[in-house]
């Protein structure tokens, strides 16, 4: 590994602070290193030699750094600085334990299924994501009407503030918050989600990885498409988007020990109640059961149809 490539939060001190420790720790060891913007913006051409891309900061940097790494094809590093994601899971002093087996070629790497939106008259590029595309209204108090194809098969109209297309790892981000499923991110397949829709159904529909979705914009009112939360791009009336699975995936550099995913669930979403085996243990160990509660309290020929023994 010679070159890596550095995404920051601009925002949070500790995490300039984290990156320039790391920084000095590659350099130490003659690795060049390029600082590439929090958002994922490099200077003319260095991502074509890239072995490795480090994101300091949440998940939203994680995905800025995500969608550069995706373009060279080489894996992403998250190092979490701020609250519990569901992306960045390695805090700054273990990164050097992560990053010298990233240079010894023996980390554990990922692969997570990303989509890919491409417009049907090259308005604009392809768009990649990692965790969802969305197609949205463009004026906050109006609808916006999009039919719905999977493959050549017309499948609904919604009318809705827009329609979201989620990968499993996008599953708990913007798609949960519609209302969506929690997929196990390793999954493959491809979810479905309105947002806000003004109809009786108003679900997700989760597809296999191999379909591809077109959005077409009808009614009156123009779209607005966008990437991982990346510039937003316009969809005139008429206009359609062909959504499907991205042939460059995700390469997640991850801990052997990471917690598993319905750990951080339960963590990230602050879910209710204990852990019952071990309460379950002193229930059956020290207290007497129903039945036999019954017996010794209950007189013979009770409605209950259980009578003392004689």
């Amino acid at each position: 590994m010679s070159r890596v490539g550095f995404v920051v939060h601009p925002g949070r001190p500790s995490a300039t602070r984290a990156a320039e420790s790391l920084v000095a720790w590659l350099r130490e060891r003659g690795v060049e290193v390029d600082l590439l913007g929090d958002g994922g913006a490099p200077p003319s051409g260095p991502e074509r030699s890239l072995d490795l891309v480090v994101s300091v900061g949440g998940d939203g940097t994680f995905l800025h750094a995500a969608h550069l790494a995706a373009r060279v094809g080489c894996p992403i590093l998250g190092v979490k600085v701020g609250r519990v994601g569901f992306l960045t899971e390695v805090e700054p002093e273990e990164a050097p334990r992560l990053l010298e087996r990233a240079m010894a070629g023996t980390a554990h790497v990922e692969e997570r299924l990303a989509i890919l939106a491409e417009p049907d008259d090259a308005r604009f590029e392809p768009q990649w994501a990692l965790n969802e595309v969305i197609l949205e209204k463009r004026a906050r108090h109006r609808l916006v009407r999009l039919a719905l194809y999977v493959g050549d098969v017309y499948v609904t109209t919604f009318s809705a503030d827009g329609v979201i297309v989620s990968t499993p790892t996008g599953s708990t981000a913007y798609s949960f918050s519609a209302g969506g499923p929690i997929v196990t991110p390793t999954l493959r397949c491809l979810i479905v989600t309105p947002v806000a829709a003004h109809m009786v159904f108003d679900r997700s529909l989760v597809l296999s990885a191999s379909e591809r979705v077109t959005l077409r914009v009808v009614g009156e009112e123009d779209g607005l498409l966008s990437a991982d939360g990346r510039e937003s791009l316009e969809l005139p009336v008429g206009s359609s988007v062909r959504i499907g699975a991205a042939p460059n995936p995700g390469r997640l550099i991850r801990r052997e020990d990471a917690p598993p995913f319905h750990a951080l669930v339960r963590e990230k979403f602050g879910l209710p109640g204990g852990d019952p085996g071990s309460v379950a243990a002193v229930v059956r160990d020290d207290r007497p059961s129903v039945a036999t509660v019954v017996r010794d309290d209950r007189p013979a020929g009770s409605p209950s149809g259980i009578d003392r023994p004689a």
